[in-house]
């Protein structure tokens, strides 16, 4: 990216090596990067398409994989991912997310984890380890964490033409 454009993170987030990452990805991946849609939700993460030389479009928060189906559905000519963080993919698009995977469309899916709601400043989510706390939390979670990893690894072989999930 040749030019910066003012980041709304917090100094130190770890979404910045993210995105140095994904530029560099980006550069090397052998289509041209108009070819490339990112999709998002809300949050912190979701702002990583706004900070990539890369077409977008913002949903709204648990959104992300719906719009990434749509403009698979219309354009599968299209490289499409959906970018966003562990509260929009796993909490709000819990079930975007199951029926996404369900569906097996050429799309990346990639999710920030970082176990808290980080706009909210730490509320608890989904993955947020027991006993955990945060400034934004000062209470324990004493809820074990889901693993939406292990929940979305298909299973070969279930039925005819289908597929199943391994549930932990």
């Amino acid at each position: 990216m040749e030019t910066r454009v003012d980041i709304a993170w917090c100094p130190g987030c770890g979404n910045f090596a993210i995105r140095d990452v994904l530029e560099k990805a980006f550069r090397e991946l052998p289509i041209p990067q108009n070819q490339i849609v990112l999709t998002s939700g809300i949050g912190q993460a979701a702002k990583m398409p706004h900070y990539l030389e890369v077409n977008y479009f913002d949903g709204l928060h648990g959104r992300s994989l719906p719009l990434a189906v749509g403009i698979k559905l219309a354009r599968p000519d299209l490289t499409v991912i959906a970018y966003s963080g562990d509260g929009c993919m796993y909490g709000e698009g819990g079930n975007h997310f199951i029926q996404t995977i369900r569906r097996r469309l050429d799309i990346t899916i990639m999710v920030s984890d970082n176990q808290v709601y980080a706009l909210t400043k730490g509320q608890s989510y989904p993955t947020t380890g027991r006993r955990s706390s945060s400034r934004g939390r000062p209470w324990w979670t004493s809820s074990s964490p889901a693993s939406a990893s292990t929940r979305s690894i298909p299973t070969p072989g279930i039925g005819s033409g289908s597929s199943g999930w391994r549930n932990p």
